[in-house]
């Protein structure tokens, strides 16, 4: 009897899991560029770089010679310190010193295939600042660098050169673009003007003061007439001007007039209107700063209109209890006339203080640091509507203003003004809805937008470092 001895199966060739997990990612790469329009190729031998795309005008099929080199990442072992909205990429050394180094732009995606999720990020453009480079470490945003077909056009313009002139069509698309003006429908039709002795705001004041009309703030002084939204053949505004010079004028012959002074006097008019409105609603005019702003609380508790906050405290960091400052939402806004309609333009902004009143000693640096970090579109959009409901005196949460304020007039002196227990609607002036249109085309805001970095809270009251709450 001859002995063999036990016998034993050889293993075939293998491809693990690893290999088809990656092959995975680069096949939902191939997908999303080729949904963007764009072209994918897949390198076959390479040191660090997995595939190249190419812009292509959609359009018209041209493609214009501008790559963009691509590395791909696939796995969930890549989501490093994940939360809902981050997570964290940590680069090989040598991999990164690779990517840096060549003269095309290079992205970075790091995928999990399964879950059809992709993220991305311009390496070169990330890793400019030598700290970063210097931690190897990559935080990504998920809202902000998802993959997918909306990044078209911010992938063209990492390849496209910036002094090329190339530019991508935008995609045809149905879009609404809302705008920052909002229509003044309603005004006072009657103006009263007289002759008057008395030149300066304060002199005005000084009478109106003595009198219960100390609020009525819809008044002009200009080239030795005043004009009023107040019938001045009553006291006390009989007593501020000559009686037999009354006149009782048509307001919107001066408002849709082409004579500039006519113009002026009636841009005036409406704009002490405005001011008596956001008055009305805990919005006061910042004389130093040239725009209006929600006005402290009471009690400096933060406080919110629509689930927004106009007017909220911040902690230091560094010293615990202590308040570094405090923020108020703000509005710079003008009257502006087109054909035969009037607008308010409206910009919002910010104001900060140190103690609810007293301008905040880094005003500026604050300012810039928090507009720097409010770059999406829906930010700003959700600021619009919340101006536009306070405006239109349509918000629900509408609150008591604090008693005792001091009011200041834009043209004016500073006086002392009760507030009511109830806000009542202003009469004198109303406004529609913010302007839309609606187009057949568009440009996703990822396109144009950099890539934004985590937003925190400023964590002291001193000039580095600003970071916000939204």
């Amino acid at each position: 009897m001859n002995y063999w001895g036990p016998i034993v199966a050889t293993k075939g060739k293998q491809i693990g899991q690893t290999a088809m997990r990656g092959d995975k990612g680069i096949a939902l790469i191939h997908r999303i560029v080729n949904d963007m329009g764009f072209v994918w190729n897949a390198l076959h031998l390479e040191a660090g770089i997995d595939g190249i795309i190419e812009v292509r005008d959609a359009a018209t099929s041209e493609v214009l010679n501008c790559i963009i080199q691509v590395q791909s990442k696939a796995g969930p072992s890549y989501f490093k310190a994940e939360t809902e909205s981050t997570f964290e990429f940590v680069c090989d050394e040598r991999d990164l010193d690779y990517w840096l180094r060549g003269n095309a732009p290079v992205i970075l995606v790091v995928s999990r295939p399964d879950d059809d999720e992709a993220y991305w990020i311009s390496l070169k453009d990330y890793f400019r600042d030598p700290a970063r480079r210097k931690s190897r470490k990559i935080a990504f945003e998920k809202t902000a660098t998802r993959f997918d077909v909306n990044a078209r056009e911010a992938l063209a313009a990492v390849a496209l050169p910036k002094d090329s002139g190339l530019f991508l069509p935008a995609v045809p698309t149905n879009d609404t673009l809302v705008s920052n003006l909002l229509p003044l429908e309603q005004f006072p039709q009657r103006l009263f003007r007289a002759s008057t002795n008395l030149r300066f705001p304060g002199q005005v004041w000084d009478i109106l003061s003595k009198t219960r009309d100390a609020s009525r703030a819809e008044w002009v002084l200009h080239n030795a007439f005043l004009y009023s939204f107040h019938d001045l053949t009553f006291e006390p505004w009989i007593g501020l001007c000559f009686s037999e010079t009354i006149e009782n004028l048509a307001t919107p012959i001066w408002a849709f007039s082409d004579d500039r002074d006519k113009q002026y006097v009636f841009r005036r008019m409406v704009t002490n209107c405005l001011d008596q409105l956001l008055w009305r609603h805990g919005v006061r005019y910042s004389k130093d700063k040239r725009h209006y702003y929600f006005r402290s609380t009471t009690d400096l508790q933060e406080k919110k209109i629509g689930g927004l906050s106009v007017f909220k405290g911040y902690e230091s960091k560094k010293v615990e209890g202590r308040t570094a400052y405090f923020r108020h939402r703000a509005i710079r806004n003008r009257f502006l006339r087109f054909d035969q309609n009037w607008y308010l333009e409206i910009t919002p902004t910010y104001h900060f203080t140190q103690d609810g009143f007293k301008l905040s000693r880094y005003f500026e640096e604050r300012l810039t640091g928090i507009k720097q970090l409010e770059r999406q579109n829906k930010t700003h959009l959700r600021q619009l509507r919340l101006w536009e409901s306070v405006l239109r005196q349509n918000y629900p949460e509408m609150q008591p203003c604090p008693v005792g304020t001091r009011q200041q007039s834009l043209f004016g002196e500073t006086e002392e003004r009760p507030a009511p227990d109830v806000i009542e609607p202003y009469p004198h002036l109303s406004f529609g809805e913010l302007v839309r249109f609606d187009v057949d085309w568009g440009i996703p805001e990822a396109a144009w937008l950099p890539v934004s970095h985590s937003e925190e809270e400023s964590d002291d009251d001193s000039p580095q470092g600003w970071l916000f709450e939204t």
